[in-house]
């Protein structure tokens, strides 16, 4: 319990001084300067506290690449200020947050979070004796966010609920938090390792703040695209019988990956991905990890100048997304990435998920 007492009365008193502070008239020589809504994203956890874990993720990495994605989305598109609670893997208690985002004097507190507990699908949180500016920030968000989500899979609506937390309790700020579906559950988790589903839930939590704050975009809304290939998607991966399947680690992507014994001749694993417009794209690889792996599996990349080769260790660094590069890619949907036999390294040769993301 704070000096302040009861808390929920603290937080009453707080938010009304900075309302009648911020309706008081600056009586200043010339015209009054319009200061830039300030803008607090907490990325739930960190550090030495993950929070939540299931199906290979982990809660505090992805409420941190959601969280840099509001900050860059916001700061690309609007004029405004942001802060956030953590912009690596670092420890930060729950006092420390609030009290960055009090003394900061944020316009607005907003908390990113990933669920767990046997459930599934979206929810958000405001106090539980909400003023009308955590009411108005809360129901600019959740709308958008689920609808956001539900363009890229099916995800259950769990409502707009309020709670006792701290980092809504302590802030001075109209504050809300987000659960953004559960780590848990493996339908969710599907959806929550899809690049494509991680930005989409960004720029909803964007969009949403920058209606509540009346902000009008500086910019177009950027050009964007990201999409993910597993080798069971439908009509989007080919390979011959050589290559079998395996769902022996629990670092694959999605029920199942690909493998293979290395060979000196051409027989190569293909996902084909279909982009919309040309230009430098990222790709990233997920496949797992194991000592028995081939130490240089190579990975083509069909690019607008022909066909790139890169030799990937495949046995460590699996079980999350590996970057081997950008390249400048032709829009078109072909077999893009080709993941070949063709080795004289030792050890199966694995495929298992692509992702190709515009930058």
């Amino acid at each position: 319990m704070s000096s302040f007492g009861n808390s929920a009365m603290r937080r009453r008193t707080l938010l009304a001084a900075a309302t009648g502070a911020l309706a008081a008239p600056l009586l200043l020589g010339g015209p009054a300067q319009a200061a830039l809504p300030k803008v607090y994203i907490d990325p739930g956890h960190g550090g030495t506290d993950p929070g939540a874990g299931g199906n290979g993720l982990q809660e505090k990495n992805l409420t941190l690449a959601i969280a840099l994605q509001v900050r860059d989305i916001l700061l690309a598109n609007y004029s405004v200020e942001v802060r956030m609670s953590r912009t690596t893997d670092i420890t930060r208690s729950l006092a420390y947050r609030t009290d960055d985002a009090n003394a900061w004097g944020a316009s607005i507190f907003v908390s990113v979070h990933i669920n767990s507990g046997g459930g599934t699908g979206f929810e958000s949180y405001r106090y539980t004796t909400a003023g009308s500016g955590d009411i108005g920030l809360h129901n600019a968000l959740h709308p958008r966010i689920i609808a956001a989500m539900r363009t890229v899979g099916s995800v259950t609506d769990r409502g707009q609920k309020s709670a006792n937390f701290h980092v809504l309790r302590e802030t001075t700020m109209p504050a809300v938090l987000t659960e953004n579906l559960f780590i848990d559950s493996v339908a969710d988790s599907n959806l929550l390792k899809r690049a494509d589903f991680i930005t989409a839930v960004a720029r909803a939590h964007a969009q949403g703040i920058a209606a509540y704050l009346g902000l009008g975009s500086t910019t177009p809304p950027p050009t964007s695209f990201s999409t993910i290939v597993d080798n069971a998607t439908a009509g989007r991966f080919t390979a011959s019988a050589n290559w079998s399947s395996s769902a022996y680690s629990g670092q694959r992507y999605g029920t199942e990956y690909r493998f293979a014994n290395p060979v000196l001749s051409s027989d190569a694993a293909w996902f084909k991905v279909n982009i919309p417009a040309s230009g430098n794209h990222r790709v990233d690889v997920w496949y797992p990890a194991d000592a028995g792996y081939n130490s240089a599996a190579p990975h083509v990349v069909v690019t607008a100048a022909g066909t790139q080769t890169v030799n990937v260790d495949q046995r460590s660094g699996g079980g999350a997304w590996r970057s081997i590069g950008t390249f400048n890619l032709a829009a078109g949907d072909r077999d893009l990435v080709g993941v070949s036999r063709w080795t004289n390294a030792a050890g199966y040769v694995i495929a298992d998920a692509v992702r190709v993301t515009r930058v």
